[in-house]
């Protein structure tokens, strides 16, 4: 979708179909904001009556009506703009509130592969700054279009009534400020694309130098990270500015077409009292009338260019909406029978060089499968397949012999446990946090999971034990206490299939040693896939797969590969004893 040709009318329907549901709060903003457009009319009207009546009539005992009746007219129209204003704002945060949802739903189910392009900064971005600033669309740009069209109507009504030769001779800057007003609109929508851009790459660095903190200290990175985040975050400033200039131009150009209207009336207006052509009231009222209505002007032009900038920003948020989620539907998968099957399986990330050339495996039911190999083999692009991660390029992975593009996702990965080398953890409890894949599951289940992955005894010395509240990833643990949490976590699950995919990595050796025992008793009966670079700890594998530069190389018992395969002989020199 070409959004920079969009038509104003797709715009709009846009816009449309995001104010649509709060459709019972807008009308009754609409009917506030016609009351108070009313009431600006009422007070221009009245300029005529006064000055008539009580200055040139001197009828000045009417005179202590007047501070009363003006004082009526701003209490009802503060009241009236109160509501509408509430309404609106309140709108506007639904608004929000709603489309974040939407943003958050659509995220977590798009393909792993989709949101591995994306960066975490831009995602976060788009989610907080660019939908918030939506809200502008219902709590300004339409509050104000409400409320200020119908009063600049009532009010050139009341000029034109009062002397229309005056006022059509003050409003002939109109469709110049209209014209100007889109054109510099059109130009603050392009620049506000760019300062999310911005904003989004501003986002990503904080992400990434929290994420790296250690790598930039100890490899003294300071300097050059501050210098290129003052220059990214100056780029940033550098579009705001753009925007405040182009805004503020806008506001510039309606206050000089406003200064000349007034003084078209000034002049011509002064000139037909003095000749007796109109009465002082009539004058004073057009002036009124004219006046006021620039006001509204002014808050129309701002509008329209928050409005601009809202549709650029919706141009980026609908573009990630619109990303294909996951597949759905399919066969429902209730077990693994028989075995996972690659048939002569190619993977390629984009047009880069192939990662996986021509796999052709069988893993079979209820045994120990091992994948080793060199770094950059496509031992973890190959595990990656199972769970739907990723597609093959070529070829197919079968399931029990049906294609595993045919299957049901979300019962394909109920059937799977994953452990991998980087451990999530979620801010949650650690309860919370080792039930992920069996929320009902009793708190006895939960403690003999742990107990199995060797985690119940440094759970228990934790002041609030299962209760505790992990930190941001976990980090209030230590990584070989991160790892039994997620074993724990996979054990509980008691998925058919599980992949351990370079998982004892961060285990000491004692703690290794100890989860090692108690994963023998886990993989009984069950179908295990382990990735890894120690080969100490596969070498009772049922069958290890060599692979390198993303090819199979081998496939056999430890003894045999030992004898057989002279890559496997190097892996096991080289990473053999730990």
């Amino acid at each position: 979708m070409d959004n920079l040709k969009e038509t104003p009318n797709s715009i709009l329907d846009r816009i449309g179909a995001l104010i649509r549901p709060y459709a019972k709060r807008v009308i009754a903003a609409v009917v506030f904001s016609l009351f108070v457009s009313g009431l600006n009319g009422a007070i221009a009207w009245l300029v005529k009556p006064a000055m008539d009546y009580i200055f040139v009539e001197k009828r000045y005992g009417y005179i202590i009506y007047l501070p009363i009746g003006l004082l009526f007219l701003y209490l009802l129209r503060g009241g009236a703009s109160f509501l509408q204003s509430y309404l609106m704002r309140t709108a506007g945060f639904q608004l929000v509130r709603d489309l974040r949802n939407r943003f958050y739903d659509s995220m977590v189910n798009l393909p792993v592969s989709v949101i591995c392009r994306q960066t975490s900064g831009d995602m976060v971005s788009r989610l907080m700054n660019d939908i918030g600033i939506l809200s502008a669309i219902l709590s300004d740009s339409f509050r104000t279009f409400l409320v200020q069209i119908p009063s600049i109507v009532v009010l050139i009504g009341v000029a034109l009534y009062r002397r229309w030769d005056l006022a059509i001779l003050s409003l002939v800057l109109f469709p110049f400020i209209g014209y100007g007003t889109r054109l510099l609109s059109k130009y603050v929508k392009k620049r506000r694309k760019k300062v999310q851009r911005f904003l989004a790459l501003l986002t990503h660095r904080m992400n990434e130098t929290v994420a790296g903190i250690k790598v930039i200290k100890v490899f003294g990175m300071e300097r050059a990270k501050v210098a290129q985040f003052k220059k990214e975050n100056h780029n940033a400033y550098r579009q705001f500015a753009r925007v405040v200039r182009l805004k503020e131009g806008t506001k510039y150009l309606i206050d000089v077409c406003s200064g000349i209207s007034v003084a078209i009336i000034l002049g011509y207006g002064a000139t037909l009292v003095v000749k007796g052509a109109m009465t002082s009231g009539d004058f004073f009222s057009v002036l009124t009338a004219i006046v006021m209505a620039f006001t509204p002007l002014k808050k129309l032009g701002r509008a329209y260019s928050t409005l601009q900038e809202s549709v650029g920003v919706l141009e980026r948020v609908d573009s990630f909406l619109d990303l294909e989620p996951e597949r759905t539907g399919g066969k429902k998968v209730k077990g693994l029978f028989s075995a996972i099957d690659f048939r002569n399986v190619s993977f390629s990330y984009g047009d880069k060089e192939l990662v996986l050339d021509g796999v052709t495996l069988t893993i079979p039911m209820g045994k120990v499968t091992a994948v080793v190999g060199p770094s950059g083999s496509g031992k973890s692009t190959l595990v990656d397949l199972i769970p739907q991660f990723i597609s093959p390029t070529e070829g197919r992975v079968e399931w029990d012999g049906e294609d595993m593009e045919t299957l049901d996702l979300k019962s394909l990965r109920q059937n799977i446990a994953v452990v991998s080398q980087d451990v999530v953890l979620f801010s949650d409890t650690i309860r919370e946090n080792i039930a992920a894949g069996r929320p009902d599951a009793t708190d006895e289940e939960i403690i003999k999971a742990a107990t199995l992955a060797h985690a119940h005894e440094f759970i228990s010395r934790l002041p609030q034990g299962y209760d505790t509240v992990l930190d941001e990833r976990g980090l209030n643990l230590s990584g070989g206490e991160r790892q039994r949490i997620a074993f724990a976590r996979a054990l509980l699950k008691d998925a058919p299939v599980l992949i351990l995919d370079e998982a004892t990595s961060a285990l000491d050796t004692v703690s290794e040693q100890a989860v090692q025992d108690a994963l023998k008793n886990a993989m009984k009966n069950r179908t295990t896939i382990i990735v890894a670079h120690r080969l100490s700890t596969i070498k009772d594998a049922d069958t290890i797969v060599v692979m390198d530069n993303g090819r199979v190389m081998g496939i056999g018992a430890h003894k045999e590969l030992l004898h057989d395969s002279r890559l496997y002989q190097e892996l096991y020199c080289s990473y053999g004893n730990g």
